[in-house]
């Protein structure tokens, strides 16, 4: 019988993978359908000024302020644990949202959201990092992006379509539907077994101070700095590019839509297929390839003069983007095998949150100040910048470990000559 365990093991790993891959694309196109016309759905409700942006904030901040601390807690208290309560807060939040119309209330149930969230992703990228052995890890996480990337996709059609059928009642329930349908693939497919942790519990984020912490180590700050980087740039991206399509290019709703479908399209396309040459390739240098890449290319973006110039370069950063994306999450799993998955996956989403909340504060005052061009020159500029601060304390992390292997030659070579002429001396 024990020549069966690994079988049994792998199949219990791919009956896991599949369960979550699901949970995570239902949940990503439920929230994608409802967070593509939650503005228009509040503005609706007669929510102008503060109390129009006042839900987007509180969703931001809670995910930034406390995904390290839920992913710490995850690491604490096990998946499954962590997974019920995530998923039972999004189907609260799906159906509280059929039943309410108070804009208070709803903005508190945008930060509970917020708080879902924050437990959600570390508890999933945790769960599948259980999955697949270090061989291929990047081809596993780039082949479970893609049920982010292609819900992400769809998202905004399939709103558009139930709007147009059933309004804003529709929307909301397909999102509980599609909550309650992942909280019953996720009890059926994570083991019992999960709520216990298959690391080990010593990891110096038990503590606050350890949490705080974990950024010291110069691996991990690196990739934090260049996630900031590339969460500004598509942040950037997302908010601007739309006015340049359409106010300087004078490109039409369906071509519009074209150029911003397809670095998401060719993303989700290429995500296994890059997770198979992160596994054989230098991921580092994959990351920073693809970022530069990335960076240089929004640098063309003003001068673009037309329609077929203009989806040239989103194929491009899509087909760049793709190159660094499974690289730096198999790199990121690693830092999380050291320091707790869950805490460093969180601390990783709370930079990425905070990026993507800078991009469009900056972007806005830069319109203001110096026009529309200065916010993509100013999107390549820190992409090259977050390249940079990656390269550095990649640097200085093998330099390091340069440093210190002849150094413990060193000391252990001189800790045997001393020990020699001591017994030397007293044979004499």
């Amino acid at each position: 019988m024990i020549p069966d365990r690994p079988k049994a093991a792998h199949a219990e790993n791919r009956s896991l993978f599949r369960g979550l891959f699901l949970v995570n694309f239902a949940i990503t196109l439920g929230f994608g359908i409802a967070d593509a016309f939650f503005s228009l759905y509040v503005f609706s409700l007669g929510a102008r000024g503060m109390l129009l942006g006042l839900p987007l904030v509180f969703y931001s901040l809670s995910k930034i302020i406390l995904s390290p601390f839920m992913g710490a807690w995850a690491d604490r208290i096990g998946r499954r644990k962590v997974a019920a309560v995530s998923l039972g807060l999004y189907l609260f939040v799906s159906v509280s949202y059929l039943f309410t119309t108070s804009l208070t209330l709803i903005t508190l149930l945008r930060l509970l959201q917020g708080i879902g969230c924050a437990m959600f992703r570390p508890m999933v990228v945790s769960l599948v990092s259980e999955c697949t052995c270090d061989k291929r890890r990047a081809t596993v996480m780039g082949t479970f992006d893609i049920s982010f990337y292609g819900a992400l996709s769809l998202g905004p059609l399939v709103g558009g379509i139930l709007k147009d059928l059933w309004g804003f009642r529709g929307i909301f329930a397909t999102l509980a539907l599609l909550c309650i349908t992942a909280l019953a693939v996720a009890f059926i497919s994570i083991p019992s077994h999960k709520d216990a942790s298959s690391q080990p519990t010593h990891y110096e984020t038990e503590h606050l101070w350890g949490l705080l912490n974990i950024t010291r180590h110069s691996s991990l700050r690196g990739l934090l700095a260049f996630i900031f980087g590339r969460a500004c740039g598509i942040s950037l991206l997302g908010a601007f590019l739309p006015i340049m399509l359409t106010a300087r290019l004078g490109l039409n709703g369906t071509r519009a839509g074209l150029v911003m479908a397809s670095s998401t399209l060719v993303m989700t396309l290429l995500l296994r297929p890059m997770g198979m040459l992160s596994d054989r390739a230098p991921r580092k240098s994959l990351v920073v390839a693809g970022g530069t890449a990335v960076s240089l290319l929004y640098f063309l973006i003003p001068v673009a003069a037309g329609f077929s110039q203009i989806l040239a370069l989103a194929v491009g950063i899509g087909l760049f983007s793709v190159l660094s994306q499974p690289a730096s999450t198999a790199l990121l799993v690693e830092e999380g095998s050291r320091h707790g998955m869950g805490a460093t996956v969180g601390t990783f989403n709370s930079v990425l949150n905070l990026g993507f909340v800078s991009g469009p504060l900056l972007g806005a005052g830069l319109q203001t100040t110096l026009g529309l061009t200065a916010v993509f020159y100013a999107a390549g500029v820190m992409g090259l910048g977050a390249v940079v601060l990656f390269m550095v304390n990649v640097f200085y992390e093998e330099g390091g470990q340069t440093w210190k292997q002849p150094m413990t030659v060193y000391v252990s070579m001189s800790k045997k000559l001393q020990w020699s002429e001591r017994m030397d001396i007293e044979g004499q």
